[in-house]
């Protein structure tokens, strides 16, 4: 009797399927004509992306124009930079209880008829009678820390220049890393580099970087860690506005 062949198929078995290719005829019968992207495309996708930054601000613009101070304050009471609840707004937003509740960058937030808020510019509205016209920085850079006095109304350029230190920064300080045996110095204004020069020592390096943050008029908070800020950086008073009552 001959050996039984491996290659042979048995009875009822099915053959595994190959790599099924559609025609593109089929494809657009099921789904629409096929949309081919052009060198102009990518460049009208890439313009896009710069602007996220301003439809970003329309649409925040937008959501705000969606709650008065009236509103506000029927919902809320401002408590050392702390909202609380008047009514009960949801089965997790019960009154008499703080409001908010972090996202993923550290900022307290809050939704009022579905549309979000973050909690430190409805504290802007209570404490003013109107929305901020601009960003909203955090003097003393703790991002819950929603105290009137620990607020200020900036531009993106100002606000970027109360940053806290990069989780990635090796050296210790912002704009400072080691190089060729020395230390560099480098500072962002306005998205441009400026290299601040070369330095023997770590310490002439960093002297060199508060300089330049000193002359580019960056916040003496600027560059400092997280637990660093909450562990005794004061605030400072923001500039006083008029309040509506």
């Amino acid at each position: 009797m001959k050996a039984a062949n491996n290659n042979q198929k048995t009875a009822g078995e099915k053959k595994p399927p190959g790599r099924v290719v559609f025609s593109t005829a089929y494809i657009e019968n099921i789904c629409g004509p096929i949309m081919h992207t052009s060198n102009n495309d990518v460049q009208g996708l890439t313009k896009s992306a710069t602007q996220k930054s301003n439809r970003l601000i329309v649409a925040r613009d937008e959501n705000e124009s969606m709650l008065t101070v009236d509103q506000a304050r029927d919902l809320f009471v401002l408590k050392d930079g702390v909202l609380i609840n008047r009514v009960m707004r949801g089965r997790r937003a019960m009154p008499g209880e703080p409001a908010g509740s972090p996202d993923g960058h550290g900022y307290l937030c809050l939704k009022v008829d579905n549309v979000k808020y973050r909690v430190h510019r409805v504290v802007w509205l209570l404490s003013y009678g109107n929305w901020p016209t601009g960003q909203i920085d955090h003097v003393n850079g703790v991002r819950d820390d929603n105290r009137i006095e620990n607020l200020r109304v900036v531009s993106v350029q100002e606000n970027q220049r109360n940053s806290h230190r990069r989780v990635d920064n090796t050296s210790g300080v912002t704009g400072v890393c080691k190089d060729h045996g020395g230390w560099r110095a480098r500072i962002k204004v306005n998205g441009k580099r400026i290299n601040l020069g070369f330095f023997k020592s770590f310490d002439a390096a960093v002297a060199a970087r508060k300089q330049g943050e000193s002359d580019f008029g960056f916040h003496p908070n600027h560059g400092a860690t997280d637990e660093a800020r909450r562990n005794g950086l004061k605030s400072l008073r923001a500039p006083q506005a008029m309040r509506s009552a």
